[in-house]
């Protein structure tokens, strides 16, 4: 995160713009809300661990990413 937010801030700086750094405070603060809410933060880890162990063509391999999706949506909504 440290390394992103230095991008970010390197980003605006060389471009005179800040969008780099609201990006950046988006992708943050939907990791500050997952982590918050323990719903969210089990549901993120019960999909990750089915996208690391699964194959890729299994159909139950989408649905984890598509889980996974769901929940950085769903903190991203919860923080807009």
């Amino acid at each position: 995160m440290e390394t992103q937010k230095n991008e970010a801030f390197a980003l605006a700086a060389e471009h005179n713009n800040l969008g780099p750094i609201r990006q950046w405070l988006t992708i943050w603060a939907g990791e500050v809300e997952i982590e918050r809410r323990p719903d969210l933060a089990a549901r993120r880890r019960n999909a990750e661990h089915a996208v690391h162990t699964l194959d890729k063509d299994a159909p139950a391999w989408r649905a984890a990413m598509d889980e996974l999706l769901a929940v950085v949506n769903e903190a991203r909504q919860a923080t807009a």
